[in-house]
């Protein structure tokens, strides 16, 4: 009977816990609806929903607070009487609210940059720069009062968590009418309840739900307010582990060889490259540039060049580019992740994403990818260079890109620039010093440029309304999915700029060397905050634009697709002579009927996340990543 009572006890101070911890999570997912309701444009029908299902999941997570304090707290109270139950009861939950108050205080600039609660980008965020990251969340996101305020909102809801347990009277057993009934009762209610908690409000894993099935509603902003952050983390956790599923090179050679054939591939083949072999049939430009520039614009989305948002005026210079004589582009392109350095990976290595980030295997730095834009560049006689506006040691990317068949790596270590910031130069300095670098070219010399560009950033620190920036234009012309304060229209005049130096460069270039030939894109989108939900294409496609003497603007089918890691066979259908051969996982944009990269696919003109995806295409998709993930970690070789 003691060892009972102090369990019935002990037990009831766990539920008022997780009672608490309930509520918690409800008052920070209506604090962040408060906070985006903007984006909902008036319609707030599908909230008591969004509440609903995420009081369903937050079960989940309260129960697992829960849980630790009944195995840390409670049953060791059962057994040793003088057990400091309740100090490590409240110390447990003290911690995990001073952890999630911050991981609140983060979501909310997060969502703002990334349009998700917590993502794969937290992943990406620990090979980054941690330096830069740290100064561009002091100076744009509000570290110094965010950080503070993160713990004295943990240790608020510490004091009302101590208020709660004391003043809820706990029944005592003795006071119990029916002692033997609650007893015998107890072990299944618990059982039951278990089970309800288990399952976010059901009992079964049909009526379940969890992060994945959590999108019902039609507003992205509320399908990330259903996830508590113990669920939004659990999400990224879960994805990596279902990447690295679809990855698993625990495979036999035999094995590899049916991946190939199903990504495919000749199964017969000497070796993962060379099952990709392609051969060019008849090349697109009569004759080869003798100067190439592929312009990898940071954060340089496809949005601006949509027909509600092109008249902002923010991409005029590419927008001529891409509607000229001798311009083609690309209508639906996919990034190759949601970061930088993934699509550094994706045009270097020309392999899908599989999470392994290539540019920190030890296999990139022992055999060339045969795949990537460098190698084949170079099998065509051009000198490789590129170009980073940043510093060498970011991502380990000079390493990578000269093991990689660069022959040169040229970065903002090389510029003395006092209007740089954390990440680099400006983006006019960085064109400015390719410009002189073609100005001493060999005319008779081949060269290869790629061009990684850092400007359109946070900490958004160039003077824009200096160089030319409307600010008081542009903010007229706002529609209503974009808001009109200050911090929006400095970042849209950070798109303006990017488009200025890009727009300057290829005519200042054209001018030293009138063959040249431009190939502008961008490193990824999703990083701009619009005011309204807009759809998949507007957060996620970024453009793709040919340019240049022989450019032919029915290159591309109205409906073609393509994707970072197709832009080096596509060259290559571009410049290299009939019967040329290379390997390329996916065919060229000119002849591609799909494309993928880490979380979308795009097919027919449109984009779709790969939740939608046909079951055989969902198949080849995960066949290329496995092989990939072969090619990364072991090699070339398949016996």
């Amino acid at each position: 009977m003691t060892y009972y009572k102090r369990f019935f006890e002990e037990l009831q101070q766990d539920f008022k816990a997780f009672a608490y911890w309930c509520g918690i999570f409800m008052l920070f997912r209506i604090a962040f609806i408060a906070i985006y309701s903007g984006q909902l444009n008036g319609d707030y029908s599908d909230i008591p929903m969004a509440l609903l299902l995420g009081l369903r999941l937050s079960l989940k997570t309260s129960g697992i607070m829960m849980l630790v304090g009944v195995v840390f707290a409670t049953l060791p109270k059962v057994f040793v009487q003088r057990w400091p139950s309740a100090k490590l009861r409240f110390a447990w939950h003290t911690l995990a609210l001073i952890f999630f108050s911050i991981c609140f205080m983060a979501r909310i600039p997060y969502y703002k940059i990334f349009n998700a609660a917590f993502n794969m980008m937290l992943i990406n965020g620990a090979h980054d720069d941690i330096y830069a990251i740290f100064m561009t969340a002091v100076k744009e996101y509000q570290l110094l009062w965010r950080f503070p305020l993160a713990l004295g909102l943990g240790a608020v809801l510490a004091y009302g968590l101590k208020l709660w347990l004391q003043r809820i009277k706990t029944v005592e057993l003795a006071a119990v009418q029916h002692k033997k009934l609650v007893m015998a009762l107890t072990l299944p209610v618990l059982a039951v309840i278990a089970v309800f908690v288990r399952y976010g409000g059901a009992f079964n894993y049909a009526n379940s739900i969890n992060w994945e099935s959590a999108a019902r509603l039609k507003s992205n902003m509320l399908n990330e307010a259903v996830l508590d952050d113990g669920q939004a983390l659990y999400r990224v956790r879960d994805t990596k582990r279902k990447l690295a599923a679809a990855t698993n090179i625990k495979i036999s050679s035999a094995q590899l060889r049916e991946e190939i054939a199903n990504a495919g591939g000749d199964k017969n083949a000497a070796n993962v490259e060379a099952a990709f072999t392609r051969t060019v049939r008849q090349p697109k430009l009569a004759q080869q540039p003798k100067n190439i520039v592929l312009i990898v614009g940071e954060s340089f989305g496809e949005w601006p060049f949509l027909p509600k948002f092109k008249d902002l005026g923010l991409v005029d210079n590419m927008l001529r580019l891409q509607n000229s004589a001798n311009g083609a582009h690309i209508n639906t392109m996919l990034c190759h992740g949601s970061g930088t350095i993934s699509a550094v990976n994706g045009l270097v290595s020309g392999v899908p994403d599989s999470s392994l980030y290539e540019n920190y295997q030890s296999e990139s730095f022992k055999s060339q990818y045969a795949t990537g834009i460098g190698y084949v560049m170079k099998q065509l006689g051009y000198k490789t260079v590129f170009w980073y506006g940043g510093f060498s040691g970011w991502q380990n990317i000079e390493k990578f890109v000269k093991a990689q068949s660069f022959n040169e790596f040229h970065c903002a270590d090389e510029i003395n620039d006092k209007n740089g910031n954390s990440w680099g130069v400006p983006d006019a300095v960085l064109f400015s010093r390719i410009n002189e670098y073609m100005q001493k070219q060999d005319p008779a010399e081949k060269v290869f440029h790629v061009v990684l560009t850092t400007s359109n950033h946070p900490p958004y620190s160039i003077n824009v309304d200096a160089l030319g920036f409307s600010r008081a234009q542009v903010k007229e012309k706002l529609p209503a999915d974009i808001a009109k304060d200050e911090n929006t229209l400095n970042e849209l005049g950070h798109i303006w700029y990017a488009d200025k130096t890009m727009g300057d460069f290829v005519a200042q270039a054209e001018k030293q060397l009138p063959d040249s030939l431009f190939i502008i894109t961008g490193d990824h989108s999703e990083r701009f905050s619009f005011a309204i939900e807009q759809d998949t294409r507007t957060l996620s496609s970024i453009p793709c634009i040919f340019y240049g003497q022989g450019v032919q603007k029915d290159w591309f089918k109205e409906n073609a697709v393509g994707c970072h890691m197709q832009l080096a066979g596509t060259l290559v259908e571009l410049l290299a002579p009939a019967g040329f051969t290379y390997s390329a996982m996916l065919p060229s944009m000119f002849e591609s009927d799909f494309a993928f990269n880490h979380r979308l696919f795009a097919q027919n003109g449109e984009i779709k996340e790969q939740k939608n995806i046909d079951a055989q295409l969902q198949k080849e998709i995960n066949a290329m990543r496995k092989v990939a993930a072969w090619r990364v970690l072991k090699g070339n070789e398949i016996e």
